[in-house]
């Protein structure tokens, strides 16, 4: 199994881990008699889980992410966010369902910050084209990548892109690689 295939399989893991990491979070609040406030212990829980899920998700993906200060920013403020839509998620939901508790609403609007946080991470941590190319330079190997959005063409039997779907003549694709020049090009016909 590969690198990558297992961090995908872990990150399919993260759902159920952070469900059972809540679970526990939230075994105080059944255990308290009844009449008693248990909207601190379900804040108090639900700031664990957002705790659990930055961290297995930034450990998780640490080593095929490259930082930069924007991610980071990015990703931070995707938790304020986050939080306010789950705000207003909880009260729509405590307005629709004509006043219930707002034990109810902190439960409810609770899971919006991190769909929100993960769907945020998912877009600014992904690869650009330029990273990519950067990437498959590196690897060396004399790749030839498309020159609009860095997909590796080395072995297809035509100059059209099976990624973005761009064509090329084949003297246009040579002379758009990295490191190569008009004089390398002339040089070769």
């Amino acid at each position: 199994m590969t690198r990558l295939i297992c961090r995908l399989v872990l990150a399919m893991l993260l759902l159920p881990t952070a469900g059972a990491v809540f679970l526990l979070l939230m075994a105080p609040v059944m255990v308290q008699p009844p009449g008693t406030s248990r909207l601190w212990w379900m804040l108090l829980a639900w700031l664990g889980v957002y705790t659990y899920i930055t961290a297995y998700w930034t450990l998780l993906w640490n080593g095929f992410v490259r930082w930069t200060r924007l991610r980071l920013w990015a990703a931070a403020a995707a938790w304020p966010v986050g939080l306010a839509l789950g705000a207003a998620f909880g009260l729509g939901f405590q307005r629709l369902t004509a006043g219930a508790p707002l034990e109810a609403a902190v439960l409810v609007g609770g899971g919006v910050p991190p769909i929100v946080w993960t769907l945020a991470t998912v877009l600014l941590w992904r690869e650009t084209p330029r990273e990519r190319a950067a990437r498959l330079a590196a690897l060396g190997g004399g790749s030839v990548l498309c020159p609009l959005c860095g997909y590796n063409l080395t072995g297809l039997h035509e100059a059209r892109c099976p990624e973005c779907g761009a064509s090329f003549t084949l003297e246009r694709l040579f002379a758009a690689q990295p490191g190569r020049d008009e004089r390398t090009l002339q040089d070769v016909g």
